[in-house]
């Protein structure tokens, strides 16, 4: 299992490997777009990943076409691999991503 922490608000949950980013906020109640539907084409997903991204699989090619900044990943095609604790964070979740939680 991983812990996955979403910004300062929403808490904290276990997740059981394989669980997509998406899966795990819609499970905590943490809002994150989700236009598209999981296709991955609308970037409404996208989260920064504070801390754990060794926890995650690599992004796949339709991801690495979205160009998005170093640190964030598309919630919806983003992957838990491994178990520990993952943080995450999006502006519209408040607070600072760098400071501790919990």
């Amino acid at each position: 299992m991983t812990r996955v922490r979403f910004g300062r608000d929403f808490g904290e949950l276990e997740v059981s490997l394989g669980t997509t980013l998406l899966a795990a906020a819609a499970r905590a109640k943490a809002p994150l777009g989700n236009a598209c539907r999981g296709q991955g084409v609308c970037r409404a997903c996208a989260v920064r990943v504070v801390s754990g991204a060794q926890l995650l699989d690599t992004a796949g090619e339709l991801e690495r076409q979205m160009q998005l900044e170093p640190g964030w990943r598309m919630a919806c095609k983003t992957h838990v691999q491994r178990p520990g604790l993952l943080q995450l964070w999006i502006p519209h979740w408040g607070g600072d991503p760098s400071a501790p939680s919990g």
